[in-house]
Order: C-alpha cells, then sequence, then structure tokens
C-alpha cells in the first residue's frame, strides 16, 4: 500500500490540476457544440511536437513544447477566424480538417523515422505516472492564472467576438499542449469532455456542473490510476476506459435504471451464458473468464488438482516473461525519452530478447488456455447446466413479480 500512495500520489495531484481545468474548458467546448475541438489541437501540438522530435530536439525538452504552442497558437487563429468563414459549412467541419491534416502530417513525418511508432504511442497515451513535482507545481500556476485571466475578462469582453474567440482559442490551446506533453493525447480528451459531460446531465447552473465534473473527474482518475496500478496495465489506457466507464454509470443513474431491468439483465447474460458452455465449451467464454479474472478461487470448482498445478505453474512461467518484456521496453523507451539513444547493435539485441520472451509468453498463455479448456469441457453440462437454470429462475421470478395479482 506505501509503495502504491508513494508512485501515484503526483500522478493523481496532477490528475486534480488537469480535471479542474479541463473540466472548465470542457463545459465551453459543449455549449458551443465543438467537442471535437480538443482532438484538433492536441493533434496539432502532436505535430508540432513531431517536428521537434525529427529535427532531433528530447521529446520532453523546452524546444518540443515550444514547437507545440507555436503550431497551436496558428491552429486557434485559424479556428477564431473558422467561425466568421461557417456560413454554410459546420465549423465542426473546420475542426476536422485541421484533425485530419495534422495527424496525415504526423504520420508522414514519423513514417521513416526510427522508434517513430514509439513516438506516436507516447504523444496518444501520454506517460502521467512520470510526472514529477517540478511539472506538477509548473501546469498548477499556468492553469490557475489562466483561470483568473477568463475569470476577469468573461465579463467584459463581448462574446461571440473574434478577440473572445482567438482568446478562449490561444488559451485552450496553451493549455492542451501543456497537457499533452503530461498525459497524451486521449487522456487529454477524456479529462476535457467526460466530466464536464457528466455535469451537464445532473446540473444546469455552471457551478454546479463544475462542482459536479470535478468531483466525477477526480474519483474517475482515482479509480484509473489505482486499476493501472494493480493488474499492472498502462496508466492512459486504464484512466481513459475508467472516464468511459463512469459517463456510461453516470447515463444509468441519469435514467433511473430500475434494480428489476438489471436483474433481468443479468438472468438474460446468466442463460445464455450457460447455453453457450454446454454449446461451445472451447470458445471463448467473457462471463465465465471474467469471473476468474476477479476471482481466481472458481478454477478450484472445475479443474483437478493436476490440472490446477498446471494451469498455476503455466501463468508464473507466463508474468515471469511479461515482467521481461516490460522491462526491455522500459529500458528502450526510458533510454530514448532521456536522449540518450541506443546503438543499432544495442537495438537489435532487445529486439530479439522481445521476439523471445513474447513467443514463450505465446507457448505459456496456449497451455493456460487448454488446460481451462480441458476442464470446462469435462463440467460443461453441470456448469453450463447450473448457469442456464440460475437464470431461467431469475426470468421467472421476474415474470411472476410483475403479473397483476387476483
Amino acid at each position: 500500500m506505501a509503495d502504491a500512495l508513494t508512485l501515484l500520489w503526483i500522478p493523481f495531484l496532477a490528475a486534480v490540476v488537469l480535471v479542474a481545468i479541463h473540466t472548465y474548458f470542457g463545459i465551453q467546448v459543449l455549449t458551443r457544440n465543438i467537442v471535437f475541438v480538443d482532438l484538433a489541437l492536441a493533434q496539432i501540438a502532436a505535430l508540432g511536437a513531431t517536428v521537434a522530435f525529427m529535427l532531433g530536439h528530447p521529446a520532453q525538452g523546452i524546444a518540443s513544447y515550444a514547437y507545440s504552442l507555436a503550431f497551436t497558437l496558428v491552429a486557434a487563429l485559424l479556428l477564431a477566424f473558422s467561425r466568421r468563414w461557417a456560413g454554410r459549412i459546420s465549423q465542426e467541419a473546420f475542426i476536422g480538417v485541421i484533425y485530419v491534416v495534422a495527424a496525415a502530417a504526423a504520420f508522414l513525418l514519423v513514417d521513416k523515422a526510427p522508434q517513430g511508432a514509439e513516438h506516436i504511442k507516447q504523444i496518444l497515451t501520454g506517460s502521467i505516472l512520470t510526472i514529477g513535482w517540478q511539472d506538477l507545481v509548473t501546469i498548477a500556476v499556468l492553469y490557475a492564472l489562466i483561470g483568473a485571466v477568463h475569470a476577469a475578462l468573461r465579463g467584459r469582453m463581448a462574446q461571440g467576438s473574434w478577440g473572445w474567440d482567438f482568446f478562449f482559442y490561444a488559451t485552450f490551446g496553451v493549455v492542451v499542449t501543456s497537457s499533452v506533453a503530461l498525459a497524451g493525447v486521449l487522456l487529454v480528451f477524456s479529462f476535457l469532455i467526460i466530466p464536464a459531460a457528466i455535469g451537464l446531465l445532473f446540473a444546469e447552473k455552471v457551478g454546479r456542473q463544475l462542482a459536479i465534473g470535478w468531483a466525477a473527474g477526480c474519483a474517475a482518475s482515482l479509480v484509473g490510476l489505482l486499476a493501472s496500478y494493480a493488474w499492472d496495465l498502462p496508466t492512459g489506457a486504464a484512466m481513459v476506459c475508467v472516464f468511459g466507464l463512469a459517463l456510461a454509470c453516470a447515463g444509468l443513474v441519469k435514467l433511473r435504471l430500475r434494480w428489476t431491468a438489471a436483474r433481468y439483465a443479468v438472468a438474460i447474460v446468466l442463460t445464455l451464458s450457460g447455453a453457450w458452455l454446454m454449446i461451445a465449451p472451447r470458445a471463448d467464454h467473457p462471463l465465465l473468464d471474467g469471473a476468474e479474472y476477479v476471482f481466481p478461487g472458481i478454477r478450484a470448482i472445475y479443474m483437478g488438482d493436476a490440472a490446477l498445478a498446471a494451469y498455476k505453474d503455466a501463468d508464473e512461467q507466463a508474468e515471469r516473461y511479461r515482467r521481461e518484456v516490460d522491462k526491455l521496453n522500459e529500458r528502450e523507451a526510458r533510454s530514448r525519452w532521456q536522449g540518450q539513444a541506443l546503438d543499432e547493435m544495442e537495438v537489435r539485441r532487445i529486439s530479439s530478447f522481445l521476439t523471445s520472451y513474447r513467443e514463450m509468453l505465446k507457448g505459456e498463455q496456449f497451455v493456460m488456455r487448454e488446460v481451462r479448456v480441458r476442464a470446462r469441457e469435462r463440467v460443461r453440462w453441470l456448469l453450463g447446466g447450473a448457469l442456464v437454470v440460475a437464470g431461467m429462475g431469475g426470468l421467472i421470478q421476474r415474470r411472476r413479480s410483475n403479473s397483476p395479482k387476483g
């Protein structure tokens, strides 16, 4: 637990800061109906960082940030003018053009570059775990200043004027550029849209929208960080998925999904899963796989001692190979992002090891799957029948509860 706190404390504070500023801008973006402007500006910032990367500047250096910011400010100027041009064409069309052109240009630049794919991956997913105190203080001060300036000028500048539009897009561009450098394009988009959308779902006044969005965003960030730590998942991708789940849950709460309807859905899933297990025991079974992932002890119900021992041994070997792959990937990425590129021989050596470890990992995963499938084949009628009975029982009980009394 202490290790988790040490590792996740600063990233969580950074996520809180990012949620605070992006929820505010997200409400403005949703109100203006320009949902994808964040992706467009983030992709422009990524294009600037890619140009800096191709010119030999470190990925996390000042030059990279300067290129990103310059490209973003030019895009902000175009977006401010696009509202005047949008007579017959929606502003979203201009935003879409900016995004696809920036994305295509970035891919053209890195196509022939060594480690170009890793550079694109880093821009998309970021690395929020590597944020330090200096980064945290910098963005906190910067975003606080931007928020204060917005609060001071919001009532003084004419809403909808070219000056206000350029100011909005320019400051938004500064925020996006700074955030993408730390958290990546995908996570920044989640910070912007999802907490703001949850706030708009449950409140009409801006103050309440902000409060709800901040609370939801901070909670989702914490859960995403803990999930990535507990299950050794890529942090950015895990947080994005948790944000999406938070929005789905908010939508269900808003629709006031009744418990009886939820029970009905569970009963259907149990019935179909049991029938599918009896029909095709060697196929994928998401319900059983998910239950075993969360509660590994379930395997003891249908696996014998020999099968459990074989499964456990293969699982341990697979985890060992997985750790070796992660170490090699981390070594390669760390050397590149620190500006200490590996020589060609070392890159080939790492690539050879990665290929070997991945093949051995696939072999152990095949053993695990085969042991699990054979055990399920032996108990498919019993286990599948039990699931069908449980599901049908739930359906019958619901029909009785809904039938008129008398």
